[in-house]
């Protein structure tokens, strides 16, 4: 009579958390920070990004979050008065919330549906809460002076694109690794 085998195998202290463990220090801590890294850079980003409104090429980009504001200021064209426009973020949408403006004349509002006063900064409307489709800005040269205001911090246009160019704004999620790429080792 045969006797019977079987064709099991122990693989007790065999597998994967064998050889891990028997690693030293210093790489089981790389391996956790590469996996961390790995794992962040890939995670989306909700951005404010500009882009060339004609080529669609990229200009810059600032990492935004749900209900932050930001503020784009710059001199009027002909009446040579400070504008200042600020825009709330609301999921993907971009949403005018108020504008102020020193005087009357063209291009600016005589009349406006919204709410409406005289401030000691001249004439402020708010409550507008439009959605902006296309949020786009020529920018001027020097005398315009766009400026943007974000997180506590201010770039003039020119420091990021140059002059006559339109510049569009969007929100969009990009992973990670790209924004890094983009901004931060620029």
């Amino acid at each position: 009579m045969m006797k019977r085998v079987s064709n099991k195998v122990c693989f007790v202290g065999k597998g994967i958390e064998n050889n891990f463990n028997t690693l030293p220090l210093y790489q089981k801590l790389t391996l956790l920070f590469l996996s961390l890294f790995l794992l962040l850079s890939i995670c989306p980003v909700k951005v404010l990004i500009t882009t060339d409104y004609k080529t669609n090429d990229y200009i810059k980009s600032w990492q935004i979050r749900n209900r932050e504001s930001f503020t784009i200021e710059y001199t009027h064209s002909v009446q040579l008065t400070p504008v200042s426009e600020t825009y709330i973020i609301n999921g993907n949408d971009i949403i005018l919330v108020e504008s102020y403006f020193q005087s009357y004349g063209a291009g600016l509002p005589s009349t406006t549906p919204y709410e409406f006063e005289i401030t000691d900064k001249g004439f402020r409307i708010y409550d507008i809460n439009e959605v902006m489709e296309n949020l786009i800005y020529g920018t001027g040269t020097e005398r315009a002076n766009h400026k943007l205001i974000i997180n506590d911090n201010e770039y003039e246009f020119l420091e990021f694109t140059k002059p006559r160019i339109s510049v569009e704004f969007n929100v969009k999620k990009i992973m990670l690794i790209s924004y890094i790429v983009r901004e931060v080792l620029r």
